[in-house]
């Protein structure tokens, strides 16, 4: 098991309704029936269906995270675009 940014990871997600940061509200319906709703990625704060394959933003990022002993934590943080101002 690897963790990145909290969210436990037992193997690599092969679509986005396979990862843990995506959210569609529907945990306990069977896998057939999730195919047509919409959920969040609250990694990316975005809204998709859980069918849609990795984006490639994110099979790089979990490709970092399987290259890591198992049992380590991951962390991305993102980068402002205001955060190199001086004030």
């Amino acid at each position: 098991m690897r963790t990145l940014n909290g969210k436990k990871f037992y193997e690599e997600p092969t679509s986005c309704g396979t990862c843990p940061f995506f959210y569609n509200g529907t945990t306990y319906t069977p896998i057939s029936d999730r195919g047509s709703t919409t959920g969040h990625c609250q990694q990316f704060d975005e809204y998709h269906k859980s069918w849609r394959s990795v984006p490639r933003r994110c099979a790089k990022l979990f490709k970092k995270l399987f290259e890591y002993p198992d049992g380590c934590e991951l962390v991305i943080v993102a980068k402002n675009g205001n955060d190199s101002e001086e004030r």
